[in-house]
């Protein structure tokens, strides 16, 4: 796992008030104000892939009505995208309009304020401490105001993974949050030197409703948070176990658990498909299409769209569009690039425990070779980076092209020395179609410096514990959420940006490999679909498509990327 954030400062001891009345504000929405700008740029795609099988949801298969469908490129398994299952499987993309975030990612990568749910402001006499107040109007579809108490969970679960599934760094930040339970007001307490990047705290998908967890968990509400407060051992295992059962689609049906975004789902498909429908709760703009069928990898793409029932497409690395009918006059098509980075993350411990041995490990990957591996895949033109903080097309990674290329470069007898000899257990989802290329084309040039890589293959069913089942884990995220030990972003001065850099390739608890492959189709009907190369992908503004008559929209809203391949 990453190493924590500031590890040296004493955690506080999260404070939970006894029941008190409420405070309550009022708020406007952010959304037209803050989004509409975003929603007139032009759509930015990115690479390819998929695989086979069905057509819409249950019985209305057989009668192929025309219908909304939405593909995502992996497993649709849970919608808490804050839970390492979650991580692998990309759960933001589909939780984005379920459960919104604190802060908005937009499409150039801005955080905008998400004031529908809540506003975040930072203490004027405390850089540590962030207060937050919840919407008066913010219920979940079960009618049940959003209070601290969704917070808190979602705090406390990730500070404790093991009992949660959690892989959420960031809250390494944090230490304390004072909630007194039902209120709509709280505060985040941030360690020392820490706070800058309280924006990335409480993203898409990762407040989850409590009083559900707690029902679930056979308990009432304040039980469980005293648990919480008082980290119970018993109590919080009984909690982390249906934390993690109750967003599971297939432990749970997602159609009982509430949402307080503009969707909530009311029924999951027997091919794993989701029904998204508007939550009758969401106070503030209704969203543009109702209901939208949400197909995860594995659907039968090529029926799909002679059924007309395909609208958008994110498709695996490797799908062939043209077999599948997503191209010609109907759909806008783009390969690309996205800004996430295909990253290992090592566990710091057995044959990565040390610096020299992880940094060995970054010094055997020839990221060329790997590179050319997705390449030959996808069809995109995907590029290698050593860099943790920013993307390759960031305008400033020109100026930190000497860390890039130290960091990138392979010296086969600094492996040799940290490594040889050797076994590295390296993790990845087989379920996405270019991991395995990316594991053969690393296992290949470690070979010469005596370091064995050996692929452990795991599925959404069963995907393991870093650390335990293997020594390092492929996945695909941006920095968002990543590198917690720094309070460097992509907004910060190049100054800190260049000592963030160096300070986490020192650590070496990441190892960046190549930017994301992506591929992308959307319906020409279809207006307002804007990508975000980010963890939200197409979704993060899934309220505002809409179908009409036309082609393209003169907006350029459905306009395929200029610089796509």
């Amino acid at each position: 796992m990453e190493k924590s954030a500031a590890a040296h400062v004493p955690a506080r001891t999260t404070a939970l008030s006894r029941p008190k009345k409420p405070r309550r504000g009022a708020f406007s929405s952010t959304w037209r104000a803050a989004g509409a700008a975003v929603l007139a740029a032009s759509l930015g795609f990115g690479v390819a892939s998929c695989s086979t099988d069905h057509s819409a949801l249950g019985s209305r298969s057989q009668a192929a009505e025309p219908q909304f469908g939405y593909a995502l490129p992996r497993p649709i398994v849970t919608t808490n995208a804050g839970s390492a299952m979650g991580v692998a499987t990309d759960a933001g993309k589909i939780s984005a309009r379920l459960y919104p975030g604190a802060f908005l990612p937009g499409p150039n990568g801005a955080l905008l304020p998400n004031t529908d749910l809540v506003t975040a402001t930072p203490a004027p006499d405390d850089p540590q401490r962030v207060d937050y107040k919840i919407n008066e109007k913010a219920k979940f579809s079960d009618s049940q105001p959003l209070v601290c108490d969704d917070f808190l969970l979602a705090h406390m679960a990730a500070t404790r993974p093991d009992l949660f599934g959690t892989d959420n760094p960031l809250d390494g930040q944090v230490s304390g949050l004072d909630c007194t339970p039902g209120s709509q007001a709280f505060s985040v307490h941030f360690k020392r030197d820490f706070g800058k990047r309280f924006k990335e705290l409480f993203a898409a998908g990762t407040v989850l409703p409590a009083h559900t967890v707690a029902q679930q968990a056979g308990m009432e509400t304040i039980e469980m948070l005293n648990n919480l407060e008082t980290q119970d051992e018993e109590g919080m295992a009984r909690i982390g176990q249906a934390y993690q059962k109750t967003f599971r689609v297939d432990e749970t049906d997602p159609a009982t658990v509430p949402t307080y975004g503009p969707y909530k789902i009311s029924e999951r498909g027997d091919r794993g498909q989701l029904k998204l429908e508007a939550n009758p709760e969401w106070h503030a703009d209704k969203p543009g299409h109702t209901p939208i069928y949400v197909w995860p990898k594995g659907a039968d793409l090529k029926k799909l769209v002679d059924d007309k029932q395909l609208s958008v497409v994110d498709a695996p690395t490797g799908e062939d569009f043209e077999a599948n009918g997503l191209t010609g006059d109907r759909y806008a098509v783009d390969k690309s690039t996205g800004v996430r980075v295909d990253t290992l993350r090592l566990s710091g411990a057995g044959p990565l425990a040390s610096n020299s041995q992880r940094q060995a490990l970054n010094a055997c990957i020839d990221r060329a070779k790997v590179s050319d591996a997705v390449n030959t895949l996808s069809g995109a033109r995907v590029k290698p980076t050593g860099l943790r903080v920013l993307a390759p097309s960031h305008p400033l990674a020109d100026q930190l092209k000497d860390i890039d290329e130290k960091n990138s470069a392979v010296n086969v007898e600094q492996a040799r020395g940290a490594l040889g000899g050797d076994v590295i257990r390296l993790g990845y989802l087989k379920e996405s179609g270019r991991y395995p290329a990316i594991v053969d084309a690393i296992k290949e040039s470690c070979q010469a410096a005596g370091v064995t890589i050996e692929p452990v293959p795991v599925t959404a069913a069963d995907y393991g514990t870093l650390g335990a089942d293997y020594d390092a884990l492929l996945d695909t995220r941006s920095s968002f959420g990543r590198n917690s030990s720094t309070n460097a972003t992509t907004d910060s001065p190049l100054a800190d940006i260049r000592k963030a850099e160096e300070e986490l390739a020192g650590d070496a608890l990441t190892i960046p490999l190549v930017t994301e492959a992506r591929a992308i189709a959307v319906d020409r009907r279809v207006n307002n679909v804007v990508d975000n190369p980010g963890d939200l992908g197409l979704s993060w503004n899934m309220d505002r498509w809409v179908e009409g008559d036309q082609g393209d929209s003169s907006d350029g809203t459905t306009q395929v990327n200029p610089n796509a391949v």
